[in-house]
């Protein structure tokens, strides 16, 4: 009986889990057994890495997911995936659908000229089977593009190209382009037969009647000028007016289809007013919607329709929801003038003033901001330095408000002009990612975790490592076991296992295992990401501060604004305290930019091959050196009996992992070799890419230069144009508090003129009450 209970501490220590074994000998067979497996899986590594390669994603599946960014609006990754694609997959099914797509993600992104060239490589590749689906949509494309660039140039050729598309590509857009080109061209009749082909519960429906309507006017309006015996004949917007109400009773199905209706109604108003229909005017104005972006231009509109009228207060009711309505609008300013000026008229003298000084309290810094911009400079490269500086920069740190910026876009030029800075504004940003995209990838190349960037690589000395790091856990094993059977060593041998034990400590925890691997780099993300979360916690503190400051400015120019009196030395140095306070937080927020990118950078360091996985490395080589000298030590006798049988046993099974590990050794040194050799090909390719950056620089740098005077220029002349209509509203305002001032000394003159009168009638009245009383009495004696 005493043979199967001396077992059973074996049998529980085999079937609970986790526990370490008591027995030595099962140790060392767990080793065997463990470096068995290993020896058995080693020919897996060249199949993880080709497992890795038939991994990777198809075109068709990367080109599921570019189309799912770009239909979720995240279009620089979208452009991302597509362009990989066309790289990656040329001559494949997938590479027609990619370019279109990227032409799309171009286009909504705003970036015209990218999108035209997608969009010239469709049309010119019609030819082929597989590009030849795209010829009709990607001519509407590109005439959409020359419309919004304003380059008709290229219209001829699209012409020809549009009569050559397949009748079975010809659908509702297509003909809705022409239409477009058509009338770009003011070739009416030609755009009026193509809006008519858009047939109706198309997309296009509702943007083609509208046009046609458009043209219809356009007509009556030529058909005016013609002169009949010296005189010009009135235009008979009557069918006009009739085009346009059809396409009121059209469904608002969507958003854009809503908006054309709007549109019309507001040209139906419009119409009535030229013709001083008043009543028809405000009918129509009146079914433009709360929920419409046209509302506010309905309201000021509308104003001047009850003006027209003669019905003041119905004027200044609608001026007022106007600015309860949209406060933003951009005629507002306009708008609260003109119905300062109704309640002057109407006698609220008191309410008029306050809109009045309210006008000029909000437009007189922005005149004084743009007076001091244009007049801080007369070098046409200065002021265009400084220009293209503060639109790369926040508007509202600028020098110049975002108000005035927008009336100078909107100007005679002004889209060209300003369109020119920010693309070449666009340029540099794009530049100087590139240039940090090219820092962060040299980083990578040139960091201990280079074989990141080749995942099919990865994967094979993530293998080999795994099995490299079950040897080590074999042989610590075997360690433990060893250590059972030592009993109190000294000499060399104690030395050996102090050290050895000090490695095995070292060593607890390395990954064996995939899932152990993604735990060692999560660990190594998160402790970059803390610090990263402390950036964030500190901008988030900075950009309150900045609030403080924006805050105590306006407070200032409120106070000027309202009139109120402050000590100009209090003021001074209040304006240098802020100023100084602003220049620290601009300081810290580039600190912090700097960081984030040096986080950045770190994030990427992190993985096979870092400083962690290098430790390993040296302590796993080590500790094989210093096991193995003190299993030969044991074998020797120094520690026992016990010990050098034991080691006597392990001995075969550490020769075996270590001819195991020779051969993995080799493997991995081999996936470094190709690793080196890629490594090698990418640089070439980064240091071009960098030589092609170089030039881009150069080139934009000459353009730059080029555009310099004609868009300075342009600008300098419509911020004067800004700055005369901001002197205007401010003089207009200044008149407007005078007229005040001076209707209510009118007021007061006239009621002490006719408090004066009363008087003078009581005095009369008791004059000849007073002649009847003595009348009455009789003669005095």
């Amino acid at each position: 009986m005493k043979r199967p209970l001396g077992i059973l501490p074996a049998v529980f220590a085999l079937a609970l889990p986790g526990f370490v074994y008591a027995d030595s000998a099962a140790k060392a067979e767990t080793a065997r057994s463990t470096v068995a497996e290993v020896a058995k899986e080693s020919p897996s590594v060249q199949t993880a890495v080709e497992g890795a390669k038939g991994a990777r994603a198809t075109a068709e599946q990367r080109l599921a997911n570019g189309e799912l960014l770009y239909r979720s609006k995240d279009y620089m990754r979208a452009q991302v995936v597509f362009s990989e694609i066309l790289e990656e997959f040329p001559g494949t099914r997938s590479e027609p659908d990619a370019l279109w797509l990227r032409g799309e993600t171009y286009y909504e992104s705003r970036e015209f000229l990218s999108a035209r060239r997608d969009y010239k490589r469709l049309v010119d590749n019609a030819s082929d089977p597989r590009f030849n689906p795209y010829l009709g949509r990607a001519l509407g494309r590109l005439v959409d593009v020359s419309l919004r660039t304003n380059d008709l140039t290229g219209l001829d050729d699209l012409f020809a190209k549009l009569n050559q598309v397949p009748s079975s590509q010809v659908d509702a857009g297509l003909n809705y382009a022409k239409g477009k080109a058509y009338y770009a061209r003011k070739d009416f009749v030609s755009s009026a037969q193509a809006f008519q082909a858009v047939g109706p519960g198309t997309a296009y429906t509702h943007q083609a009647r509208y046009f046609e309507a458009l043209i219809v006017m356009r007509q009556a309006q030529l058909s005016s000028r013609k002169v009949t015996n010296g005189a010009v004949a009135a235009v008979d917007y009557k069918p006009a007016i009739e085009a346009f109400r059809r396409v009121t009773v059209l469904e608002g199905d969507s958003d854009d289809h809503k908006d054309v209706i709007d549109l019309s109604h507001l040209a139906i108003a419009r119409l009535f007013y030229e013709a001083e229909q008043y009543a028809q005017a405000a009918e129509a104005y009146g079914k433009v919607g709360r929920d419409s972006k046209q509302f506010d231009t309905m309201l000021y509109e509308l104003a001047w329709v009850y003006v027209r009228q003669g019905d003041v207060q119905r004027a200044e009711r609608a001026l007022e929801v106007l600015s309860i309505a949209d406060p933003s609008s951009p005629v507002l300013g306009e708008g609260t003038l003109l119905r300062a000026d109704l309640l002057l008229r109407s006698g609220s003298f008191r309410k008029a003033l306050e809109l009045y000084e309210t006008v000029k309290g909000q437009y007189d810094p922005a005149r004084v901001k743009v007076d001091t911009f244009l007049t801080s400079t007369t070098d046409l490269r200065v002021f265009y330095e400084k220009l293209s500086q503060q639109q790369l920069e926040s508007l509202d740190q600028g020098e110049l408000p975002p108000m005035a910026v927008q009336w100078a876009r909107e100007a005679e030029d002004g889209p060209m002009a300003f369109a020119v800075i920010d693309d070449i504004n666009q340029c540099k940003t794009l530049l100087k990612q590139s240039y940090q995209l090219v820092d962060k990838l040299n980083a990578l190349v040139g960091a201990s975790n280079r074989v990141r960037a080749f995942p099919e690589l990865l994967a094979g000395e993530q293998k080999a490592l795994g099995l490299l790091n079950r040897l080590t856990v074999a042989r610590v094993a075997l360690a433990d076991g060893l250590d059972e059977e030592e009993g109190d060593v000294q000499g060399e041998l104690r030395q050996v296992r102090d050290r050895r034990r000090e490695l095995q400590k070292a060593l607890a925890g390395i990954p064996t295992n995939a899932v152990e691997f993604d735990a060692r780099d999560y660990d190594g993300t998160r402790q970059w990401n803390k610090v990263s979360q402390e950036l964030s916690r500190q901008l988030l503190e900075i950009d309150q501060l900045q609030a403080v400051v924006n805050g105590l400015r306006r407070v200032l120019r409120d106070d000027v604004a309202r009139g109120k009196a402050r000590n100009p030395t209090d003021a001074a140095r209040f304006q240098a305290e802020l100023d100084t306070n602003e220049r620290e937080l601009k300081q810290k927020q580039k600190e912090i930019t700097e960081l984030r990118r040096q986080v950045e950078f770190g994030r990427a360091q992190v993985g096979l091959g870092d400083a962690r996985y290098q430790a390993d490395v040296k302590n796993r080589k080590e500790f094989r050196e210093v096991l193995a000298r003190e299993v030969s030590l044991a074998a020797a006798g120094q520690g026992g009996t016990g010990a050098r049988n034991y080691a006597q046993r392990v001995s075969s099974t550490l020769t075996q992992a270590d001819q195991e590990e020779t051969r993995l050794v080799a493997a991995f040194d081999a996936l470094e070799t190709q690793v080196a050799a890629k490594v090698g090909e990418l640089k070439e390719k980064i240091e071009r890419e960098r030589t092609l950056l170089t030039g881009y620089e150069q080139r934009l740098a000459t353009l730059d230069g080029e555009a310099q005077t004609l868009v300075a220029n342009v600008a300098r002349r419509n911020f004067g144009f800004v700055r005369d209509k901001l002197n205007n509203m401010v003089l207009r305002a200044d008149v407007g508090i005078t007229e005040q001032a001076w209707e209510v000394r009118e007021e007061e003159i006239f009621r002490v003129s006719e408090l004066q009168t009363e008087r003078a009638r009581q005095e009369s009245a008791l004059d000849d009450e007073l002649k009847e009383v003595l009348d009455d009495s009789g003669p005095t004696k």
